[in-house]
């Protein structure tokens, strides 16, 4: 059985995308964080991740602020 295509406008179906893309960034940034210190290759990643996921750079650099003062991924990237 096929899924049932929701009667949502173009401008729900736009923000459904951007709300994605927003968590998905936000969450590789999370998960890079958790592993402990950012190489060359992982910066070059999230470079390449912005520009698809259409990812401002003040938004990027309120991530890493994020990242940078979370608590929990600080202690994990510790262990």
């Amino acid at each position: 059985m096929w899924p049932i295509k929701l009667d949502m406008t173009r401008d729900e179906c736009r923000g459904v995308l951007r709300r994605l893309e927003l968590e998905s960034y936000s969450s590789v940034m999370s998960t890079f964080r958790a592993q402990g210190g950012l190489c060359k290759e992982k910066a070059r990643i999230l470079d390449e991740l912005r520009k698809l996921l259409h990812i401002s750079q003040d938004r990027h650099k309120a991530e890493s602020r994020r990242v940078a003062n979370d608590e929990r991924l600080t202690t994990v990237a510790e262990m």
